[in-house]
């Protein structure tokens, strides 16, 4: 897939030779004499760098501050630039931390100390966080203009355990509103778009992920996914996006739609990086007890062990492409995303998987308690652990005794702020009119149990359309590794497949649809904490294909960001004036003022 520079060849030779245009084209292993680049960069590629096994174009090594500099830069410069492509920007990053360099200088020395990176898998990894994630050095706010302030007193869990692994945490990148859309509409950056395409959708919840890991303004980013939103943006960017199950990542620190549903994911430009950031994500935290069903004792030690395509590749594993779940009779994909997925199989085939079709008649999607409960249940935690908002609960009209946050009594709530997008103030109300106290009930529990034992029971003894049981060559039921499936966005709706069963995916790109510019992906599906088989097929069959290429985009003509504070006091204040309707309702002079305000030109 070749992406076309939409500028004459002599611009785009001049914007490269000062680091200012990318030139896609397919992310291939490099030799290590080669300068370490920015572009496509992975882990294993900065440890090289500032190791000296590669060394920058002027002959310098490489520093963990210097490399977040870099990436600042490229924010700067690229962020809020429309795009030849769409004539709209990125607008995939909100927040810059202020503690990033110091973080990096702090790395730096430990590395020194050290003699090297030590045991921190993730050393010197710049990471930006979904608005959503809670970190104790600088504010979260769910996408939305009611939460600004919203500072934690501690990081969610899974933060802690990324800058343990020697992360540096970046940011903040922008989300849909209380991750109420999917669809890249934020309260805070009227739309955030594809950087492919700027006149396409990239997906979201995880929208301002998406659109930054693909555009190179991180090494990697984080999600977080209720129906869809790590895997629909990771395919549509071309990334490589893991859904765990239920309770390999906490909860805790990442403001809920549903306790039920909701889990934290990786999302990176490899099938290595999106494995060795799971690993220092996931753990067990006696805050969500989701994750005490997975003891450490029965955890890898790291998900890198899966990345030996000799031991956990795709040869010999039996594969199931789903042909049916419930009504949905296309859950493999439709147009260019079906013929993709197509391929992908065939590829499969050829590397020696045994491909089965599937059926899932009897799948149905299904929920559990209330999200007006889960979400005033994260204030009452944010709370004792020292957090400090303007905001205590949803509602303070309908605060009671029990769950409803007494201490939101007399005080503004989300709903009663007035400053939630009119696209998502519809859904915040509905959310404020369920009951507060409304847990899950047993039932509901025990009927998601037992549609992801129909599932699991399909998956180890595979029967036809007809419901007959599929033998192997000895005579025995075919167990399968995994099922394949679209992540959207074409295919219907297949997203509560993996959230009604808490079962795990990775999504792994398949190529490119032509017919709009951006890339495709596919979801391979596992057991309930057979995260490692699906790392294991993702990375053979990425190795193999190598369909990640970055989009082509050019920089700003202007400074419009001399410094990280004013960066981001540009992103907070731009769109003020402007959110008190949806963005698509907007008059036409008051998008391009927000425009000219977000750009500068």
């Amino acid at each position: 897939m070749t992406i076309r520079s939409p500028l004459p060849l002599a611009a785009v030779l001049a914007l490269a030779a000062c680091g200012g245009s990318d030139r896609p084209g397919p992310a291939l292993p490099t030799s290590e004499a080669e300068p370490f680049a920015l572009i496509e960069a992975d882990l294993l590629q900065v440890h090289d760098a500032l190791a000296g096994r590669r060394t920058l174009a002027d002959g310098s090594t490489l520093s963990c501050v210097g490399l977040t500099q870099m990436y600042i830069d490229r924010i700067f410069a690229y962020n809020d630039a429309p795009q030849p492509s769409g004539l709209l920007p990125v607008r995939g990053v909100l927040m810059i931390n202020p503690h990033a360099l110091d973080e990096a200088a702090a790395l730096d020395a430990l590395y020194a100390r050290d003699g090297g990176i030590g045991e921190r898998a993730l050393h010197c990894m710049p990471v930006l966080l979904k608005d959503n994630y809670d970190t104790y050095d600088h504010p979260s706010t769910q996408g939305s203009y009611a939460m600004l302030g919203h500072q934690a007193g501690v990081d969610a869990h899974s933060v802690a355990g990324l800058r343990k692994a020697g992360a540096v945490i970046l940011g903040k990148a922008n989300q849909d509103e209380f991750a109420f859309f999917t669809t890249g509409f934020s309260g805070r950056a009227i739309q955030v778009t594809n950087p492919y395409n700027t006149s396409q959708s990239p997906a979201g919840s995880s929208s301002g992920t998406g659109a930054s890991i693909a555009a190179n303004f991180a090494l990697g980013g984080t999600g977080s996914d209720t129906c869809q939103s790590i895997r629909h943006p990771s395919s549509v960017n071309g990334l490589v996006g893991i859904r765990p199950s239920l309770g390999v990542i906490s909860q805790h620190g990442i403001f809920p739609l549903s306790h039920q549903r909701d889990t934290g994911g990786p999302m990176t430009r490899t099938v290595r990086d999106a494995a060795l950031m799971l690993t220092a994500m996931a753990g067990v935290d006696p805050r969500d007890p989701k994750t005490l069903d997975y003891p450490a004792e029965a955890r890898p030690a790291s998900y890198a062990r899966y990345l030996d395509r000799a031991t956990h590749g795709v040869a010999g594993r039996h594969i199931g492409v789903l042909r049916q779940l419930g009504s949905n009779t296309s859950p493999a994909g439709t147009d260019a995303q079906g013929a993709l997925i197509a391929a992908a199989v065939e590829q499969l085939a050829d590397m020696g998987a045994i491909i089965h079709d599937v059926w899932l008649p009897d799948f149905a999607s299904l929920g559990a308690g209330s999200r007006h409960f889960d979400m005033n249940d994260y204030f009452r935690q944010f709370e004792l652990e020292g957090g400090h908002s303007a905001r205590h609960c949803v509602s303070s009209t309908f605060a009671t005794s029990a769950n409803g946050r007494e201490s939101c009594l007399l005080r503004d709530g989300i709903v009663e702020t007035l400053l939630v997008d009119a696209r998502s103030a519809g859904i915040m109300g509905t959310v404020a009119l369920s009951d507060p106290d409304q847990e899950p009930t047993e039932a509901e529990l025990q009927a998601i149990v037992d549609m992801r034992a129909y599932v699991t029971g399909v998956m180890d003894a595979l029967v036809d359309a007809d419901g007959e049981p599929v033998l192997d060559d000895s005579g025995a039921p075919v167990r399968l590794d995994a099922l394949l499936l679209s992540p959207g966005p074409t295919g219907g709706r297949t997203c509560d497949f993996g959230s009604t069963t808490q079962m795990g995916s990775i999504v792994v790109p398949v190529g490119f649809d032509e017919t709009v510019g951006v890339p495709r992906g596919m979801e391979i599906f596992v057991r309930r904490f057979d995260e490692g088989t699906g790392i294991g097929i993702a990375y053979d069959y990425e190795q193999a294909t190598h369909h990640r290429a970055p989009p082509a985009l050019l920089p700003s003509l202007l400074s419009l960001h001399p410094s990280i504070a004013a960066f981001n006091a540009h992103q907070q204040q731009a769109l003020m004036t402007a959110t008190s309707v949806a963005p698509e309702d907007l008059p036409v002079e008051v998008y391009l003022q927000a425009l000219r305000e977000l750009t500068g030109t």
